[in-house]
């Protein structure tokens, strides 16, 4: 049980450590992603399976508290209906765990929420919201602006499933 506690203690504490650091880094950010994306919809009184790929235009801002630790937001919505299937919304927001490479490239993961509304053929919309994470990496240009490559798995219910291939722009302030 003693041991247990420490951990525990320990973990806390590192985390806490990790939050209150100062660091070099420590700034907002906002940026615009351009995703390609897969969605699977499935009509629920026919069962029947629909599957697109829609381009995916977001926003994001973001603020780092370290180089380790940043929470960030994003609104999007798809460019066009494409077979049929059309993203009218994405929001999410991600805490983000960063782990720098070098001075110009950093890999990251995402773990967050989720609010997705997809609409099949103006047959029939479908809401979905939950767990959402991704993997991804950042290359800095400059010291203000970066490029980042990433993964989302953005839904995944018994009527959706939404993820998508990203590539964004960020701007440092």
């Amino acid at each position: 049980m003693v041991k247990r506690t420490t951990s525990f203690i320990a973990a806390g504490s590192l985390l806490i450590a990790m939050l209150v650091a100062p660091a070099a880094t420590a700034d907002l950010y906002t940026g615009a992603i351009v995703g390609y994306s897969n969605v699977e919809y499935t009509e629920a009184a026919t069962n029947q399976l629909s599957e697109a790929s829609p381009i995916l235009l977001q926003a994001q801002a973001g603020y780092f508290f370290n180089d380790y630790l940043a929470v960030e937001g994003r609104f999007g919505t798809g460019l066009k209906r494409t077979d049929g299937i059309a993203v009218n919304s994405l929001a999410s927001a991600y805490v983000k765990g960063n782990i720098p490479v070098t001075n110009q490239i950093a890999m990251y993961a995402l773990a967050g929420y989720v609010a997705s509304e997809v609409d099949n053929n103006g047959n029939g919309k479908v809401s979905d919201s939950g767990f959402s994470f991704g993997l991804g990496m950042h290359y800095a240009l400059s010291s203000e602006t970066a490029v980042t490559v990433e993964f989302i798995n953005a839904s995944a219910s018994d009527n959706l499933g939404l993820s998508a291939v990203n590539l964004g722009f960020q701007y440092r302030f």
